[in-house]
């Protein structure tokens, strides 16, 4: 769960972008799926990194 500065924050810039006020709860659900949809990315891209082999030639 984010803090409520990210939160307002991120009504703040989505109000500014896209030129639609969210009330708290959606901008707090909104925030944190896409906090989530970057972790697991991040995550997954990490992990297959960490499993491909070493190519690199010395």
């Amino acid at each position: 769960m984010l803090p409520p500065e990210a939160i307002k924050e991120y009504r703040e810039l989505y109000l500014r972008h896209y030129g639609i006020e969210l009330s708290v709860e959606e901008a707090a659900l909104r925030a944190n799926n896409l906090v989530n949809l970057y972790k697991a990315v991040y995550i997954s891209g990490k992990e297959q990194k960490e499993n491909e082999p070493n190519t690199k030639q010395n």
